[in-house]
């Protein structure tokens, strides 16, 4: 079987740095950021399987009002980066959560990524994310990270504002 070249050496990296998220990361989060790669224009399976393994949480009701959002990147010019993003729109309306998209509410916004969510375009792995990017994924962050404090906390947050 033939993969991408430094593929695997690449996953192999990113699995020693990070743990791999668990149904717990998912349960005591207030906010759920989901990331993936385009596959074939699709989500990555493995972000799928983490999301299929949610079922027991879902079935307890312990996801319901958690803000969600999403991001992704893609390696070629019109490789799915919305199509990828919309599509886990359906499994987060599933799982209860809260989705908080973009929109054009930052001036970011009208220099990179999408209304659904931060994506970039690597351009084969030639392209790491500039600051247009970056600024949009800090906008994502900043947006849900609001979102969720203001559902957790109505009251302090009204009247700190």
């Amino acid at each position: 079987m033939l993969q991408a070249p430094g593929w695997l050496d690449s996953a192999e990296a990113m699995n020693k740095k990070y743990d791999r998220p668990s149904e717990a990361d998912a349960e005591w989060a207030d906010a759920i950021i989901f990331g993936t790669p385009t596959r074939f224009g699709s989500i990555a399976s493995e972000l799928k399987a983490y999301i299929d393994g949610l079922g027991g949480l879902w079935f307890a009701g312990k996801l319901n009002g958690k803000v969600g959002s999403v991001f992704g990147a893609t390696s070629s010019k019109h490789g799915g980066n919305e199509a990828t993003l919309l599509s886990i729109y359906g499994p987060m309306a599933h799982l209860g959560l809260i989705i908080v998209p973009l929109g054009y509410a930052d001036p970011a916004m009208f220099k990179a990524g999408t209304p659904y969510g931060a994506t970039h375009v690597s351009n084969q792995d030639t392209l790491i994310p500039d600051s247009d990017h970056l600024a949009v994924a800090q906008f994502q962050g900043r947006r849900v990270a609001s979102v969720a404090r203001l559902l957790r906390c109505p009251q302090r947050v009204t009247e700190t504002a």
